[in-house]
Parts: C-alpha cells; structure tokens; sequence
C-alpha cells in the first residue's frame, strides 16, 4: 500500500532539480512498497479504539531501529534497515529518509541533512517540533526538501504551503498560524567507499 496522499504537481514548467527531487521521491513508492502505520490510522480519523491495530506494526518498525543501532558501522546500519524495511513491507518517515539520504548523497547534492518540522508561535516565541522527518539539501543557494512519506519534493516555502493542508488533516487543534520551520536531526553520516558499496548491492533502490 503506498502511503503518499499529497498529489505531486505536473512537471511542466518546474525547476529542473524539483523534477529530479520529485522523481527520487516517487522512485520510494515504486521501489519500495510500504505502509505506515501512523498516516493509516490518522488519513480516515479512525477512531481510536482501531489505534490498538496498528501497535503491532509500530513494534516492528521499533524493533527495525534498535536493530540497525546495534550494528558497528554505517554500512551495517543502511544495510539492516534496507533488508527489514524490504521484508516488512512497513516504514515512517524516518526509514523512508534514510534511503532518501543515500540517493541525494549518491546525487552529490549539497549540505545534506535530516530535518524535522516544526513551527514557532510568532505570538508567544513557544517552538513546537512535529514527530515528523524529511531530507533537506542546498540547490544554487535554495534549500529543497524532500518527504517521502508524504510524497512532496519541492522548494521548502512550497512545501510550507502544502503542509499546512497536510498537518491539518492529520493533527488535532493545529495552530494553522504557526511559522513553519525546521529543525536539523539526527543522522548516520556514511563514508564515500561505504556509500559505494551499498550502492552496488542495492543498485535499483539507491543507485
């Protein structure tokens, strides 16, 4: 089940790297079929006793993290997360940037980083981060994000837009006046010769 809900736009008439973000983000749903638990449960509003559902599939997708933490390298890291995600047919938006990652660093992009959403009350200064990760990087002095999980690669004020309808939808009471920012995450830096050799094993999914 592929879990992007966010139309992308037609390409016509796009920056020439929004189109190659915006491909890299389709690229995730074709070569790696997922569900994600939180956007099935929320994207309907279900109610909350159908929650209890969906434990199981966040309990693999934990057990997924604690297992690639363990692992003594960042090769062995990309390397489990790839294996589990591929058999369980299940990742957020954490493990879905992961492979992100290592498409924008194989694409030698600039500045590559995890980010997380968030926003400030312009009234009360109060900072709010959303449970919620995508991949940023620099194009000729813009910043382009890309979210696998939501299905949106574009310039980061566009997708500011557009994640005021998503957040919306999915987060109740959302302050629909709140200034989007993001924040720098963490990340599993890969050195180039690793980076070289995932690339070979999993040509089609990151190459």
């Amino acid at each position: 089940m592929k879990t992007s809900f966010y139309p992308s736009n037609n390409f016509t008439g796009r920056a020439a790297i929004i189109k190659e973000a915006d491909q890299i983000c389709r690229s995730i749903n074709v070569k790696l079929p997922h569900s994600s638990p939180y956007l099935a449960w929320n994207k309907y509003h279900q109610p909350i006793e159908h929650y209890e559902a969906f434990l199981p599939l966040w309990k693999n997708l934990d057990d997924i993290r604690s297992a690639t933490e363990k692992t003594d390298t960042a090769y062995d890291y990309y390397d489990v997360l790839i294996q589990k995600i591929q058999n369980l047919k299940c990742a957020n938006c954490d493990d879905l940037c992961d492979i992100v990652y290592l498409k924008c660093k194989n694409k030698n992009y600039e500045n590559v980083r995890f980010v997380q959403l968030g926003g400030v009350n312009d009234q009360t200064g109060k900072k709010v981060k959303y449970d919620h990760i995508a991949i940023e990087f620099t194009h000729n002095g813009k910043q382009v994000l890309i979210d696998p999980l939501f299905g949106i690669a574009d310039f980061v004020p566009n997708c500011f837009l557009k994640y005021k309808g998503i957040l919306k939808s999915l987060i109740s009471g959302f302050e629909e006046k709140l200034d989007l920012t993001l924040f720098k995450s963490d990340e599993v830096k890969i050195h180039s010769d690793d980076l070289k050799d995932l690339t070979n094993k999993y040509r089609e999914l990151i190459g």
